[in-house]
């Protein structure tokens, strides 16, 4: 019997669900190497300025160019949108270097023998499927359990039955891990039980 994360109700799960950034692996692990190579246009005080708003707003948050660029475009020599618009696409063509924490390991191995593993991520899906490869995910989920749901344009933040129709999977059956609000309302939403943690420590 599964003896972790004892609010949930293990009886009867044939389902556990992820998250992938900040559920799997530390996104701040990502955002400081994409910032540093973006912030090689500005100073060096701009990343500690961007990487502080991170921290502060969260990875959803829209403006972090746009006000880098207010605080430190001396010397810059190309207009705010330009810099926007070229900071947006080192971020979704950037190739990180990741890994799976101990903990997350563990916690994978173990549900992966007793259960069938599925993973839902937001985002652009190819930055999102750069980092599945580099963290090796394939090692625990099959292509077939795995929904980039910017390819299929779901609204992660709105009830959809999508992402479910398309794993196949039965909600009422089913555990859903993730870090944010919108994973939580993904997964209750869809009658899945849901358990909130970052890097699979409970928070």
């Amino acid at each position: 019997m599964n003896v972790f994360f004892k609010n949930i109700d293990w009886q009867n799960i044939e389902y556990v669900g992820f998250d992938m950034d900040g559920t799997l692996y530390d996104e701040i692990d990502f955002i400081s190497q994409v910032y540093s190579k973006i912030c090689s246009f500005l100073n060096e005080g701009a990343f500690d300025f961007m990487l502080n708003r991170w921290l502060e707003k969260g990875s959803s948050y829209s403006k972090i160019f746009e006000e880098a660029y207010a605080n430190f475009n001396i010397n810059l020599s190309i207009s705010k949108n330009d810099f926007i618009k070229e900071s947006l696409n080192i971020f979704r063509s950037f190739e990180p270097t990741l890994k799976l924490t101990t903990r997350v390991v563990y916690f994978l191995e173990l549900y992966k023998k007793e259960y069938k593993l599925f993973l839902v991520t937001d985002g652009n899906p190819d930055l999102q499927r750069r980092k599945f490869e580099t963290l090796d995910l394939f090692r625990y989920f099959e292509n077939k359990y795995v929904v980039f749901t910017g390819k299929y344009g779901i609204d992660y933040e709105k009830p959809s039955t999508k992402a479910i129709d398309l794993l196949k999977i039965e909600p009422a059956r089913t555990v859903f891990f993730g870090d944010r609000k919108k994973d939580e309302i993904f997964a209750l939403s869809s009658g899945m039980q849901f358990q909130k943690v970052y890097n699979m420590i409970v928070i």
